[in-house]
């Protein structure tokens, strides 16, 4: 027990001081048997360590917490077993257990070294008790104090760590606009010496801030912030900082009693105001990156579409961006304030599908949660649920699928009742739905009820011009998030990721990019640090004259062309030929005719 250590200046300016007093020596001794304080003679002793055959030991061993009354040292039973018994100049005792908490920390005892004080402490016992219980008291509330101090002390270091972890810099400051407190963050930012810490006004840092108005105008303010818009402040080594800053007023008893203010580098908060956007943009078409045709006229009809509740499907290739597609058709619809669910229909077990999709309730099998759960139809209620992967269900749960979209209503596993859902259902596949429901795996009346507004999203090898969009956006993206800095792409970089058929579409290109920031040490992106399979077709692809898919699509409809000619019927013989519309071909010739010239 440390306790009564920690407050040893104060016992033995108590004891020194209460000694003279009563006339009668007093000894503090710790539960550890160091001599805490003393008067007279037991202060030469202060700093020594008794036996366990000392009469403390005995009494914190015991379970009694009573005082104990020693007439004669000389004849008593207790002292018989003290080695220094023989040579000991204590004549009688008065010593009780100091007691903190629920453990006894050591103790505390008049003693008499004179025959004069010995008669004393016979004939005023009562006194002396009551006394020795008083000063008890005296040390238990120091203790306390000493306790609460130590807590406060705590909680100001773990506050103060607290405030140094913050990224944003904090200063308050009190009422006359004094820095009272001022965390890393602050000093890091400002690079502060020590003059301009604590203690300093408010105005050596900026100059142009108004105390007393931030500080009375509080009644006008119900919430206590004050939002600045912009401040500069002039550094040692004369470089001005642009911030942003807000104000928290402080209170004590309804007075104000300070502030606090917090703030960020302008060019920070604008970054991430930036970026912010960007990322409420990119739910919507206009933050879908590409400017080709058909991504063009995909987002123009999804647009028109998206006011309506008509059933959508969206097909193509796996990373073509069809669950993006569909999150944009649902923020430029009405239903954007409620909720966009999505749900794999290809990664969830068959078994759990319909406790996913329909929920359950309580008790309908081992494991179900108290009080049931809601499925995803439950929870888009009012919203739009994303089935992605469709082709992928289940032949059996196909019927029950075929039900809600009809009835618009779900019953949840172990149910009894029918439960009305308002959803709007957008469903995406890659598969080939028409072959599998000839092969027997997909539902034709199910197929008819999704295939309302069909969407088909365009590979990305055949937009060149989408590619080197999307290798930029993912660059400054990637840049920003890995701390990067790389300014764009080498020319052999371009080339490759140009050349490459991307199989796996914009999620593939996605991961490329992501990879070679990674990877490249130079300022920007070479072909050394493009992933392997992407370098490796371009060097085989050169070695062997393989064109891409482009060129060889290019040859095939000047070759077209030539045969049929150019004349308006030449051009349906030629798309005809090719297996496209016409308005198809138009695409291509004038896409042709934009890489040429």
């Amino acid at each position: 027990m440390k306790e009564l250590k920690r407050i040893q200046s104060f016992l033995q300016q108590v004891t020194s001081a209460f000694a003279g007093v009563v006339n009668i020596e007093i000894g503090i001794i710790s539960s550890d048997l160091e001599v805490i304080a003393g008067s007279g003679y037991f202060e030469k002793e202060v700093g020594a360590f008794y036996d366990e055959g000392c009469m403390t030991h005995k009494i914190l061993s015991s379970t009694n917490e009573e005082s104990i009354f020693v007439e004669n040292t000389r004849h008593a039973v207790c002292c018989a077993d003290c080695e220094y018994s023989e040579k000991c100049d204590v004549l009688a005792f008065v010593m009780r257990p100091i007691v903190f908490g629920e453990n006894k920390i050591g103790t505390i005892s008049l003693l008499a070294l004179t025959e004069q004080h010995r008669r004393k402490l016979l004939n005023h016992y009562e006194k002396m008790q009551d006394f020795l219980s008083k000063l008890c008291n005296i040390i238990l509330i120091s203790l306390n104090e000493k306790k609460m101090e130590s807590k406060v002390t705590s909680l100001m270091n773990q506050f103060k760590d607290v405030i140094d972890s913050i990224y944003e810099g904090v200063i308050a400051i009190n009422n006359q606009g004094k820095i009272t407190n001022i965390n890393r963050a602050a000093e890091n930012l400002l690079n502060l010496s020590q003059k301009n810490k604590s203690g300093s006004h408010i105005n050596n840092l900026f100059p142009d801030f108004k105390v007393e108005d931030v500080l009375n105008d509080h009644k006008s303010n119900d919430n206590n912030l004050y939002y600045v818009n912009e401040a500069s402040y002039t550094g040692p080594d004369n470089e001005t900082l642009y911030l942003f800053y807000n104000v928290t007023l402080m209170y004590e008893e309804d007075r104000v009693s300070g502030a606090v203010l917090s703030f960020r580098r302008k060019e920070e908060v604008e970054e991430m105001a930036t970026r912010i956007m960007k990322e409420k943009k990119k739910c919507t078409f206009s933050g879908i990156i590409g400017t080709s045709t058909e991504i063009d006229e995909i987002k123009e009809k999804m647009k028109l579409i998206a006011s309506t509740d008509s059933t959508v499907l969206i097909r193509g290739e796996t990373g073509t961006g069809k669950s993006i597609f569909a999150r944009a058709i649902h923020e430029e619809s009405p239903r954007r304030k409620n909720s966009f669910v999505s749900i794999s229909c290809a990664a969830i077990p068959a078994p759990l599908l319909e406790s996913e999709l329909f929920g359950y309730e309580e008790g309908a099998f081992t494991g179900a949660r108290k009080g049931g759960k809601p499925g995803k139809f439950e929870l888009a209620h009012g919203g739009t649920i994303f089935l992605d992967e469709i082709g992928d269900m289940p032949l059996d749960f196909q019927v029950k699928l075929l039900h809600v979209i009809e009835n618009k209503s779900i019953a949840r596993i172990g149910g009894v009742s029918f439960r009305d859902v308002d959803v709007r259902i957008i469903a995406a596949t890659n598969r080939d739905l028409e072959e599998l429901i000839a092969e027997g795996k997909f539902r034709e009346d199910l197929f008819y009820r999704i295939n309302v507004i069909p969407f088909t999203l365009p590979v990305l090898r055949n937009r060149k011009d989408d590619i080197l969009l999307l290798m930029h956006h993912f660059l400054d993206h990637y840049s920003v998030r890995l701390n990067k800095k790389i300014s764009g792409f080498e020319e052999g970089a371009r080339e490759a990721l140009l050349a490459y058929p991307w199989p796996g579409n914009v999620r593939e290109l996605e991961n490329a990019i992501e990879y070679a920031i990674n990877i490249e040490a130079s300022s920007k992106i070479t072909r050394e640090s493009l992933p392997e399979k992407i370098t490796r077709y371009f060097i085989s692809r050169d070695a062997l004259g393989v064109e891409d898919i482009p060129s060889l699509e290019q040859k095939a409809i000047k070759a077209a062309l030539q045969k049929y000619g150019n004349t308006t019927w030449g051009k349906e013989m030629a798309a005809a030929a090719l297996g496209i519309s016409r308005a198809t071909l138009y695409r291509k010739l004038k896409r042709i005719e934009e890489i040429v010239s």
